[in-house]
């Protein structure tokens, strides 16, 4: 089986949270970095209108202007530097004037930070203690907007939400009822979540859903129809396994029993290589316990955005932009 050999050794190495910063990534050493050196702001802010996250053109806005003349930009002793300016009635508008970044009163070099610490995964509390020029204000709303941007994209592209295929391993689950984890913990929780990884893929593509405790089993049986490709073969607990088996167009389910009859007595390999593929998806499921849906629903969106996009600097910016060019 696949799921047998997959490679755990990022996931055990301490400093693989170190290694997997964006700021390690060479787009964010050729690219970015060099931007954010003293008295660059002017390429730093071409860049940005490069990106899409600052405008290229303005018209003014007052009616005796008619929009005659394209607004220019001009020096200012601002915290960016430029604003923009009528050439016939002088009037001066902000350059964050219609962008994404617009609500966002910091500076942009603090904002490519924050992204950046969204990115890595950080947490808002620890960002905002080792940040403190940084207002959690600010740090939130970047934080809140960058997990908005993330929940539209997976909501936009529907069929990343399809896994498997043929030859493809997708392990079915639920937490916190299945074997996600080996972890002692206590099943009385407020959400029960329905959880699908796509082992073809490095890192595991994830499609979750809250589903009710009581959820019908008929209806749990179609959502795993709905999200799991004809030809895969399914990797399921043993709670789900009467339920699944059998499955139409499937080329094989499995339980998760069947594997661990074949690891070593003293070894219970199977379940730690499925510990390990699901580590990010379990603390997740744990975060999103005491949240509402929609804010359940987000995160959990985020998470399987995090997995398409594992580096995800140069992604959430082109998707900052594009979401703010359809708005």
């Amino acid at each position: 089986m696949e799921i047998e050999r997959v490679d755990t050794s990022d996931y055990n190495d301490e400093n693989a949270s170190l290694k997997s910063s964006v700021k390690f990534t060479e787009y964010f050493q050729m690219t970015i970095k060099p931007l954010l050196e003293e008295g660059k702001d002017g390429e730093l802010i071409e860049w940005l209108k490069d990106i899409g996250l600052l405008r290229r053109s303005q018209k003014c806005s007052n009616p005796e202007c008619q929009g005659s003349k394209p607004m220019e930009w001009k020096r200012a002793r601002i915290v960016d530097k430029y604003h923009w300016s009528c050439p016939l009635c002088k009037k001066k508008v902000s350059i964050r004037m219609d962008s994404p970044l617009a609500d966002f009163h910091c500076s942009f070099k603090i904002i490519l930070d924050t992204i950046i610490a969204w990115c890595d995964g950080i947490s808002l509390e620890e960002y905002t203690k080792e940040n403190k020029m940084v207002k959690g204000v600010i740090a939130k709303r970047i934080y809140s907007t960058c997990t908005t941007v993330a929940d539209w994209y997976m909501q936009t592209h529907p069929d990343l939400s399809y896994l498997g295929g043929e030859n493809s391993v997708v392990l079915v689950d639920t937490f916190p009822d299945g074997c996600m984890t080996t972890v002692p913990h206590n099943n009385n929780y407020s959400k029960r979540i329905l959880c699908m990884a796509d082992t073809s893929h490095m890192p595991a593509r994830i499609w979750t859903q809250v589903i009710d405790k009581s959820l019908d089993y008929n209806r749990l049986r179609q959502l795993v129809n709905d999200h799991v490709r004809a030809g895969s073969t399914i990797v399921t607990s043993p709670g789900l396994y009467p339920l699944l088996q059998g499955a139409k167009g499937m080329a094989e389910v499995i339980s998760v029993e069947a594997l661990m009859a074949l690891d070593p007595v003293d070894y219970q390999r199977s379940l730690k290589n499925l510990e390990t593929i699901w580590k990010t998806t379990v603390s997740v499921c744990l975060e999103v316990q005491n949240m509402s849906l929609t804010e359940t629903e987000q995160t959990l969106r985020e998470l399987q955005w995090r997995q398409v996009f594992p580096t995800p600097l140069a992604q959430v910016l082109h998707d900052l932009a594009a979401r703010s060019a359809v708005a």
